[in-house]
């Protein structure tokens, strides 16, 4: 049986290129990114992506599982460069060139008991938890 969950993972398009190093070191990531989620699909119009599945046991000895959760981590310490075009949108006397990797992410878990809700990143702030994950 085991303890079920309701993931879903956003990733934004400046953090892209390190997601798919993950994807490519880990052959089980790999396999619940983009052969075991229920959904996955662009997220909007800019290149981030949404994964999502209901009732798995996301569980950190999985290697696929720790293998995302590295990648969060790695998000959580980086400043990710901006692209051009967020420079040439950048009005500002002093343009941004570098955001907060966690800027860039947004994961959120509903796990069996009320108070076993987890939230990662401070990006996409529509994916949130209510008594279910909205997006």
């Amino acid at each position: 049986m085991g303890y079920r969950s309701e993931v879903v993972l956003v990733v934004g398009k400046e953090v892209m290129p390190q997601f798919m190093v993950t994807m490519a070191k880990s052959p089980d990531a790999r396999a619940l990114c983009f052969g075991e989620a229920e959904r996955r699909e662009d997220y909007g119009e800019d290149g981030n992506m949404l994964f999502a599945w209901s009732g798995i046991k996301w569980y950190d000895s999985y290697e696929g599982v720790r293998a995302i959760g590295d990648f969060l981590d790695w998000c959580d310490a980086e400043q990710v460069p901006v692209s051009d075009e967020q420079k040439a949108q950048d009005k500002s006397p002093t343009p941004v060139t570098h955001v907060d990797g966690d800027e860039c992410y947004k994961f959120v878990r509903v796990g069996e008991e009320l108070e076993d809700n987890e939230e990662r990143g401070s990006g996409f702030w529509d994916v949130y938890v209510t008594r279910s994950i909205e997006f």
